[in-house]
């Protein structure tokens, strides 16, 4: 490679990320140094089970680990370090292109950025079937089963534990989505030449080859802007309705409705979360196994069963004590009643079951969207409609996304400004 680049790579267990790093990013043409944070958690988990091959862990118990890792350092990305720390001892900075694969918690991603101002984070999305297809082998193994798969996924997108596993806010700070689903597969492709072959125009970008946007990442770069006007801390969302033209009818974000003040305002914290809070405080023992708690420490995840705690007390995660209007449905509601049948609904999440029932209501027949744990009982709503003329389509947004939008493309008009006034140059010099 001309110059080196400094990948990090997140997604949910089986979407690719490893694959991509090992079988494509390390090989030729490219050659990047893989250094993996899972494999710290490895390393533990080993030494806590008599030197066992990690091979032998389940996926639970090394999430568990990592969670604790954290939690007994008091350190979120105590893992980035370990890994950046390596990378000082391996490599060199200067001409060595590095991929960090495994990144699991919103607090690695800002430890990396830090130590790497150049750095790219790529979130690798694919559907849940495909992902249990590809990791059935090693569960079955193990004697576990596609239930045994929901818990863990559910876990990785707990991304209200500060110390557990946060993959779902992971992948919404991506600079760039890639759709890893296996079509390729059923086309007779392999894997890996299927995310070479999408792989590489990204990385001539990112490596400063000159394109202006698509349309997709221009009108998901709106719906990012847009979610910015949120005042909710916790997940800024944005929408965008846009007819079969692209152009813009409608935006939204998700925030209190009128007259109603930001939670901020109002309570000094989120809402949602003063609730969770309370809750895990006023917890003496273990639902689980009935052992008393430290009373002078907040625990998410009990110190003597491991069971998850925060999971236990609240399973939908207290969303039903949010205040918010959803993006999507304010969206809608600010279309004022236009006919909005046959448009398409850029969203920077997947729409929640009720935002999913009014897109259906007033026949928006696309939503392109950036999430990596789409909202099953929205799937299904719409899988129902598939044969009918109310149906939707979901397609997952894949390219440059809003955080790395200005950094990529905007210099394109002064670039070639410049190369153009060199040609003009060259020619009346003749």
């Amino acid at each position: 490679m001309n110059r080196s680049l400094h990948l990090a790579l997140t997604g949910p267990f089986g979407s690719g990320c490893t694959t991509l790093a090992e079988g494509v990013l390390q090989q030729d043409p490219y050659f990047f140094k893989m250094i993996s944070l899972s494999s710290y958690v490895k390393q533990a988990w080993s030494e806590r089970n008599d030197n066992k091959d990690p091979k032998e862990a389940k996926r639970s118990e090394l999430q568990d680990v990592g969670n604790r890792l954290r939690e007994e350092n008091d350190d979120r990305s105590i893992l980035a370090k370990k890994a950046a720390e390596e990378a000082k001892k391996t490599t060199n900075r200067s001409t060595d292109s590095l991929v960090f694969d495994s990144i699991r918690n919103l607090a690695e991603v800002d430890y990396l950025r830090q130590e790497y101002r150049d750095l790219y984070l790529i979130g690798m999305c694919s559907s849940e079937n495909d992902r249990w297809l590809r990791s059935q082998g090693r569960y079955q193994e193990k004697g576990l089963t596609p239930s045994d798969f929901k818990a863990d996924e559910e876990r990785d997108q707990n991304e209200d534990n500060p110390f557990g596993q946060q993959v779902a806010l992971c992948m919404h700070e991506a600079d760039l989505s890639i759709a890893n689903d296996n079509e390729a597969m059923s086309a007779g492709v392999s894997i890996t030449k299927h995310l070479d072959d999408k792989l590489a125009t990204y990385i001539e970008l990112l490596k400063g080859t000159l394109r202006t946007p698509s349309e997709r990442e221009w009108i998901m770069s709106l719906a990012h802007n847009t979610s910015l006007k949120s005042e909710c801390f916790k997940r800024q969302v944005g929408a965008v309705i846009v007819d079969d033209r692209a152009n813009i009818i409608s935006v939204g974000y998700n925030s209190n409705p009128k007259p109603l003040k930001p939670c901020w305002d109002d309570h000094g914290d989120c809402y949602r979360i003063i609730q969770i809070e309370k809750g895990l405080d006023e917890l003496n023992h273990c639902p689980s196994c009935g052992k008393p708690l430290h009373e002078k420490k907040r625990h998410y995840n009990c110190p003597s069963c491991g069971k998850d705690l925060y999971k236990i007390m609240f399973p939908d995660r207290a969303m039903s004590l949010c205040t918010a209007l959803h993006a999507e449905e304010m969206a809608i509601l600010n279309a004022s009643g236009r006919n909005l049948k046959g448009c398409l609904m850029y969203t920077t999440t997947f729409p929640c079951f009720t935002c999913a029932q009014k897109i259906v209501n007033v026949g928006i027949g696309k939503v392109v969207y950036v999430e990596s744990y789409p909202d099953l009982h929205s799937v299904q709503l719409f899988d129902k409609l598939k044969d009918t003329e109310q149906r939707v389509t979901t397609t997952k947004f894949e390219g440059i996304k809003a955080r790395a939008y200005d950094r990529l493309f905007g210099h394109w008009r002064q670039v070639t400004e410049d190369q153009i006034t060199i040609k003009k140059r060259k020619r009346a010099s003749g």
